[in-house]
């Protein structure tokens, strides 16, 4: 069926009767439950009044500009322009250039073909030179365009114009790419592809270009116009690279190490010239040298600052003229988590990936809220930041691209707050589209909290999709992921905007390393039994049976603390919160575990929502006679039902909606372009509506909630270029109604590094 027709198919069925028992319901079949669901006509679906905006991002893409979800290295010009690189943009923004706190321009070819962006760049006077990887599309790819076989990647290092870094400039030996792309590209190593031996270190100057080989222990060299090689020498694990004003070298060694990297300085040729003492502490992660000729090391350890090296002057007997000291530092001490941990602000670092310095003495540093993405561990995502800071220590700009799989909710408060996954932003409503928001706390601590879930899952790592619950007094955080493998758990106390983990829902063991004490196979729930964030066997809690938990896609939280769990084909499942621990943690307990039958008309359930203030569920997933599909496998299912009176003897189903469960079609003779899938991702309920997303537009179907009638629709506006990434994750939306009547309406849009919101005010 054509999109076409199937939105023509579309309807609200709305149950005649109110009064049909559970037990009936559960013993129903088909779409209808008892013959006691009619199918009148679908309610109009006027215009609405509302207008969109957005949070986490500088730019909402209005202006067609964005702000990259990540920046891993930057080199800066004389004159102040900033260039960037980073493996992953969702929209292709892995390369940037940055002007005055402006975007110019992103780089392209770095998005497609099996190519990717990189962990370097460097610059002279002419070109750019991007460090990048290209990962196989097959082996019979392979055959036909220079990409890796299967199981293998390349990394190289792509030559473009410094006046518009679209364009590759040709050399000889470059890859060639088919399909128009201008992409010139060096291949520099091939690996196997679960390892990573990707360039993270380059430098440059109008004669040589120097690149960072971690694959053979050396840094090679290269004539900067012809990108031939002339020399080479050898450095163990070498990474970061930066010139100094006579030639040399300065370079962060042993970077894979486990011991702590060492910054050494060498002559052109490899020569070893010295080494800078850094404090014991120190995780040195980038470099560069000033104008005046001082060091400068971005230390992403405790300390989270900028360690300023400069030459000792030689004195009386002193022969070590030259030798460079510790002689100041940049940035806070701790970065975010001194004082009121997790408070962002100028020169409170977090997560430091680059540093640059321009001519007039400007420093320029990037963060992403981990540092360089590690080896063998989850990459976070958790978003990024570029900022530059005048000699006088004065912020001059503060680029932020802070959400990535990450939805929002609103909190009451004086301002009101937006929490996400491992953030928190306040709210001022009566400023424009996207400057009503302000970045306030982050709340993710790695060093206090190093066991936190949220830096060792690697499947479902985001700590997006929050819930924020006010429970007897508690303030918790629950999250879940894009895959709904896991419920996070999180408690908050006084003086921070840091949060705590306090707890974990997990469906089955999790291999590896990580957590350490797990029950040996089956689900579990851990609680904070230290008050200390970590793990130990004492603090698992295990069913009877020690197995899997059944698969499933919806979670809930409800306002009293309890946690729902949707199950894909077993039901419904409740775990009622038995109160607190003396630590401030949530306690749940597998003996208080109450399990639901999967009640009709369905017999697959995607999303579940609660509402204990008035005793409704709302399911939505898949029924016999329109049944799941599995090409939309995260989608919310074909159906919507509300049940009344969900824990009396005699609940009701008060009406079904039936919503589009399309997966699209690749393009073929009858229909030339083809078709994207049309489905929803996800509803949310506030006030006196419901509101439903679909999973590629982030349009959202506005409905009565009292009737199930559709009153209109929601879409990105031109605030926002009209357009809007996909909402892939199960739980995409979120929505709130002001005192004033008006409603606010949030959904993850991964596209461009930020969460829509719409405002909609009822006529």
């Amino acid at each position: 069926m054509s999109v076409r027709a199937r939105k023509t198919f579309e309807r609200v069925v709305v149950a005649a009767a109110l009064a049909l028992p559970l037990l009936a319901l559960l013993a129903a079949s088909g779409s209808g439950a008892g013959g006691a669901v009619v199918t009148p006509a679908a309610g109009a679906s006027g215009s609405l009044s509302y207008r969109t905006s957005w949070i986490g991002n500088t730019w909402g893409y209005g202006d067609r500009r964005w702000m990259q979800i990540d920046v891993q290295a930057l080199a800066v010009a004389p004159d102040g322009d900033v260039f960037t690189n980073a493996p992953w943009d969702e929209s292709g923004g892995e390369l940037g250039q940055y002007r005055d706190g402006d975007l110019v321009r992103h780089g392209g070819d770095s998005h497609g073909w099996g190519m990717m962006g990189g962990d370097a760049i460097a610059l002279n006077d002419d070109y750019v030179y991007a460090a990048q990887t290209i990962v196989s599309l097959g082996n019979e790819e392979a055959k036909h365009r220079p990409t890796p076989p299967e199981g293998e990647v390349w990394s190289g290092v792509s030559r473009r114009s410094r006046a518009d870094i679209r364009e590759g400039v040709p050399f000889a030996g470059q890859l060639k790419f088919p399909g128009g792309s201008r992409l010139a590209f060096l291949r520099i190593a091939r690996y196997a592809a679960k390892t990573d031996y990707a360039i993270r270190g380059l430098a440059a100057d109008n004669s040589r270009l120097f690149v960072a080989n971690p694959l053979d222990n050396r840094v090679q060299v290269f004539d900067a116009r012809t990108m031939q090689p002339v020399a080479g020498f050898a450095v163990r694990e070498p990474g970061r690279i930066a010139l100094a004003s006579d030639g040399s070298l300065w370079l962060i060694e042993n970077s894979r190490g486990a011991a702590a990297p060492h910054v050494v300085h060498r002559s052109r040729d490899g020569a070893r010239l010295g080494e800078l003492a850094l404090p014991s502490d120190a995780v040195a992660v980038d470099l560069t040298v000033d104008a005046r000729g001082r060091v400068l090391i971005a230390d992403n350890g405790v300390r989270q600052q900028i360690l300023i090296y400069s030459a000792a002057p030689a004195s009386g007997t002193d022969k070590a003229s030259g030798a460079m000291q510790l002689t100041a530092t940049f940035g806070e001490r701790g970065g975010i988590y001194a004082g009121r941990a997790g408070m962002p602000g100028p020169r409170r670092f977090n997560g430091l990936t680059g540093i640059g310095v321009d001519h007039a003495g400007n420093l320029y540093v990037s963060m992403n809220g981990a540092g360089p993405r590690p080896r063998s561990a989850p990459d976070t995502y958790d978003g990024a930041l570029l900022e530059s800071y005048a000699p006088d220590g004065r912020r001059r700009f503060s680029l932020q691209a802070l959400l990535f799989v990450d939805g929002a909710q609103f909190v009451d408060g004086e301002p009101p707050s937006v929490y996400s996954g491992s953030k928190r932003f306040t709210l001022d409503l009566t400023r424009g589209p996207g400057d009503e928001w302000t970045y306030a706390g982050y709340t993710a601590d790695r060093f206090r909290y190093p066991w936190d879930p949220y830096f060792h899952l690697w499947l479902g790592g985001q700590r997006g999709m929050p819930m924020v619950r006010d429970v007897q007094g508690h303030r918790l955080l629950y999250t879940t992921d894009m895959y709904s493998a896991y419920l996070r758990i999180y408690r908050f106390v006084a003086g921070r905007e840091t949060a705590i983990p306090a707890g974990l829902f997990a469906l089955t063991h999790i291999d590896g390393a990580w957590p350490p004490g797990q029950p040996p196979h089956g689900e579990w729930i851990w609680r904070d039994a230290s008050g200390r964030g970590d793990f130990s066997a004492a603090a698992f809690e295990q069913s009877a049976s020690g197995g899997d938990a059944p698969p499933l896609r919806g979670w809930w939280v409800d306002s009293r603390g309890d946690v729902w769990q949707a199950t894909q084909t077993d039901g419904i499942r409740r775990f009622s919160l038995q109160g607190f621990d003396k630590r401030g943690n949530p306690v749940y307990r597998y003996t208080a575990l109450r399990e639901y039958p999967m009640p009709a008309p369905f017999n697959h359930l995607a999303r579940l929502q609660y509402s204990a203030a008035d005793d409704t569920m709302y399911l939505s997933g898949s029924t016999p006679a329109q049944p799941f599909n599995q090409l939309n496998w995260n989608g919310a299912g074909s159906r919507l039902a509300r049940y009344d009176h969900w824990h009396s003897a005699t609940p009701t189903l008060r009406y079904l909606i039936e919503w589009p469960d399309v997966s699209g079609s690749e393009p073929s003779g009858s229909e030339p372009g083809g078709s994207e899938p049309l489905l929803i991702s996800g509803f949310a309920l506030a006030g006196d509506y419901l509101f439903a997303v679909e999973g590629r537009r982030a349009r959202v179907r506005v409905y009565d909630q009292a009737s199930g009638c559709e009153v209109g629709q929601l879409a990105p506006g031109k605030e926002v270029g009209s357009t809007s990434g996909w909402t892939d994750v199960p739980m995409p939306i979120t929505a709130h109604r002001l005192a004033s009547g008006e409603y606010l309406v949030f959904v993850e849009e991964d596209a461009r590094g930020k969460v829509l919101m719409y405002r909609f005010t009822p006529s």
